[in-house]
């Protein structure tokens, strides 16, 4: 084989490449003002919400969200985060993936909670597979009583992808009398489809 058709061949892979980057059109969202979480109630983090552009969810597209947390010395309930999708792109929307922490204690505590979930399926019948951590300052009190690192699992159920104007996002719950200053939101879906 020639240089000059070697060289054709790998100007042809690269445009190839550059053009499948720019078709995957990866969205990214960020919170730009400090919320408040408080209370027995989901609250829709400002910053984790992304539309989902119809049918660019394929499986191996990915979902994260991360955000910091400062709490206060009130609150023992294990706190939640669920991953929410739908069309309002708040908390009214379904829950498709819920991860439980263990629980807190009463004391202040700061931390770094990162959420990542993969689509297994898309479509009709999608599924999503979700994973936490927690990263805190203190080692058995606080925001968890496990240790500084902790981490939950959870599998969805199978729901439809397809329609839309979907969003997809987070919400929290810290648990009764738990009040939480989250700072900084960052979310991001990637891998979608071309």
């Amino acid at each position: 084989m020639s240089l000059q058709t070697r060289l054709s061949s790998l100007i042809t892979a690269v445009g190839a490449d550059i053009k499948s980057l720019k078709n995957s059109k990866d969205a990214h969202a960020a919170s730009v003002a400090s919320q408040t979480v408080a209370g027995n109630a989901d609250v829709y983090l400002a910053g984790s919400s992304i539309a989902i552009p119809q049918g660019k969810i394929q499986p191996q597209t990915i979902y994260r969200c991360k955000f910091n947390v400062v709490k206060t010395g009130a609150g023992v309930q294990a706190p939640t985060i669920g991953i929410k999708v739908g069309t309002a792109g708040t908390a009214a929307d379904t829950t498709r993936a819920t991860l439980t922490f263990a629980a807190q204690t009463a004391v202040i505590d700061e931390g770094w909670f990162e959420v990542e979930c993969s689509f297994r399926q898309s479509g009709a019948s999608a599924i999503i597979q979700a994973v936490g951590n927690l990263l805190h300052r203190l080692v058995t009190t606080g925001l968890n009583v496990t240790g500084i690192f902790t981490q939950v699992l959870n599998t969805g159920g199978t729901f439809d992808i397809t329609a839309a104007n979907l969003k997809i996002g987070a919400v929290t719950n810290p648990g009764a009398s738990a009040s939480w200053t989250v700072s900084l939101v960052t979310a991001d879906l990637v891998n979608l489809a071309p």
